[in-house]
């Protein structure tokens, strides 16, 4: 389904501690393997090579030591990330496991079934089972979320659409599914429809900065006077969201750079629509390429040459 939303400042800092504590470890730390393990669930963050390396052999070594509850957990962590790795001999040895212990009409080892299936490309019998679930348990979430995906990796993107919007009736504050429909839309050029999922997105998370630049790109790609001056509004508020800090103080890239890029080619193509651009605007966009090359010369001074062509040729104060 849609990539996972992005990690918050303190999650991100927090992942970072705890993978390089593993790696700088000379011996294998049981204790901060289950810790690392823990944290990814809670924050839903994707580490599939990490878990499957050291979750591997936490649950091969370390089993007896671990809670009775959280150890199926940890399986259930492991046996999805190996899959996700290819290394299917060792998934279906966890999965195995699970089945012993919670029996076949587990909805959760189904699941886990189902995805097996999937990496080996059976399809059809994954569907099968999928159904079946949702059969019995018509408010299951993960289901719905795995039959989109087979149905985008079978190019059907018109049934994976017709699944989500079934489950969106159901789940309609599921940020993820909102905008995994938006990008569907939008990959049959449908910009007016993902504009209505990117709204409920937005209502659904007002303060993150992204989707305000996601609805902005989605209004430049629709074109026209009306979108582009909403598209500038759009990025600006990004930019209130997530503040330019002096560039000084910063150890890496900014990360508000789409916005730049995004208020120059918004006021480019205004400025090609034969309308009266605002003294505000030629503030703003005066700005944005200033401060584009600012960050371009401390970060990526090779790239430059590049960034001055592209304000060249999108400039409107010498503009023909």
């Amino acid at each position: 389904m849609a990539e996972m939303l992005m990690l918050s400042s303190s999650d991100s800092i927090e992942l970072n501690k705890f993978e390089n504590k593993i790696r700088e470890s000379r011996s294998f730390n049981w204790v901060l393997v289950r810790d690392t393990l823990r944290f990814l669930r809670k924050s839903k963050a994707r580490k599939s090579n990490l878990v499957s390396k050291y979750g591997l052999k936490l649950v091969n070594e370390y089993i007896s030591k671990l809670d009775a509850q959280e150890s199926y957990d940890i399986i259930e962590q492991v046996l999805v990330s190996l899959l996700e790795c290819g290394d299917d001999e060792n998934a279906n040895k966890l999965f195995n496991i699970l089945k012993s212990k919670f029996g076949r009409e587990s909805v959760r080892v189904q699941r886990l079934q189902a995805m097996i299936h999937e990496s080996n490309f059976q399809l059809k019998d994954a569907l099968d089972i999928y159904n079946s679930i949702l059969e019995k348990y018509p408010a299951d979430q993960m289901s719905y979320k795995r039959q989109v995906s087979i149905f985008k990796c079978q190019g059907n993107l018109t049934k994976a659409i017709q699944v989500l919007n079934t489950y969106l009736q159901i789940f309609m504050c599921d940020i993820e599914a909102w905008l995994e429909l938006s990008s569907l839309h939008i990959t049959f050029l449908s910009y007016s429809t993902a504009l209505i999922c990117l709204e409920e997105v937005i209502l659904n998370a007002p303060i993150n900065y992204i989707f305000y630049i996601k609805y902005a790109e989605t209004l430049y790609s629709l074109g026209g006077i009306d979108n582009y001056n909403m598209a500038i509004q759009y990025y600006t508020h990004s930019l209130e969201l997530n503040s330019p800090t002096e560039i000084d103080v910063l150890g890496h890239p900014p990360t508000y750079l789409p916005a730049i890029y995004g208020i120059i080619m918004s006021i480019f193509s205004l400025s090609d629509e034969n309308v009266q651009i605002k003294e505000s605007q030629l503030k703003l966009m005066e700005w944005a390429q200033n401060h584009l090359i600012l960050i371009t010369n401390k970060y990526s001074p090779d790239k430059l040459t590049f960034v001055k062509h592209f304000i060249d040729s999108t400039d409107i104060f010498n503009k023909e």
